[in-house]
């Protein structure tokens, strides 16, 4: 058998490789951002979680601040809203999260081996 010889294409020929970023995302997803639209759906999808899943935070958040003519009836709608999300459970998920980091914390480190 007669083995073809191809020449190997030039250093000038060969495709650039992709530049690099400071935070590895390549240029073309990069480019292909989401729209304004998006952006705000996925932040109001956000702070419903967030108000779903940290109503006890909201509410002592808001307890914490003082009182005041403008803060009352916010105080008000976050004890009553933290309320329902008892009521419904949702705020299991919160409390098992609290108390295991309690628990952690209150581990002596210093009684290992």
């Amino acid at each position: 058998m007669v083995a073809i010889e191809k020449e190997l294409p030039s250093v000038a020929a060969r495709p650039a490789a992709a530049p690099a970023t400071a935070d590895a995302i390549p240029l073309a997803l990069r480019r292909s951002g989401g729209s304004a639209r998006q952006v705000l759906a996925l932040s109001l999808i956000g702070a419903l979680a967030l108000a779903v899943f940290a109503s006890r935070d909201l509410s002592t958040w808001l307890d914490r601040l003082g009182g005041g003519p403008v803060l009352e009836p916010l105080q008000h709608a976050a004890a009553q809203w933290n309320g329902a999300m008892d009521r419904l459970g949702l705020t299991r998920p919160h409390d098992a999260l609290r108390t295991a980091m309690r628990r952690l914390l209150d581990w002596r480190w210093d009684t290992l081996p």
